[in-house]
C-alpha cells in the first residue's frame, strides 16, 4: 500500500507521513522530495516553530513555483513527467488528491 504526500499529492510514501502518535515517516518524497521530520522542522526569528501545516504550504509553494521539479525521475513514472518536472495534467490529479486546485 502507498501513501499520499500531502505536500505534493504523490502516492508513492511506504508508510504515513505522520504516524498515529504524529511521529514523522522520516521518508523522502520521490516527487517533490520533501522530508517528513527534517524539512518540517521550521524554526521561527523568536525561536518557536512553524505549524507543520504551514511548513508543507511553504514548501509546496516554492516546489510549484520552481516548475514542480521531479526529485528522483527513475522512481516518477515516465508518462506524468517532462524534463524532469511533473507534466500538468499529472500535478493536478496529484494535487486533487490533497485537495488543492491550480
Amino acid at each position: 500500500m502507498n501513501y499520499i504526500c500531502p505536500v505534493c499529492g504523490f502516492e508513492s510514501l511506504l508508510e504515513p507521513a505522520y504516524n498515529e502518535f504524529d511521529e514523522a515517516s522520516y521518508e523522502i518524497c520521490l516527487c517533490c522530495q520533501f522530508q517528513f521530520g527534517v524539512d518540517d522542522d521550521v524554526e521561527l526569528d523568536n525561536g518557536e516553530f512553524m505549524k507543520r501545516e504551514d511548513t508543507l504550504k511553504l514548501y509546496r509553494t516554492k516546489w510549484l513555483k520552481d516548475g514542480a521539479r521531479v526529485f528522483d525521475p527513475s522512481d516518477y513514472p515516465e508518462e506524468f513527467q517532462s524534463d524532469g518536472k511533473v507534466k500538468p495534467e499529472a500535478l493536478r490529479r496529484q494535487l486533487k488528491n490533497i485537495n488543492i486546485v491550480l
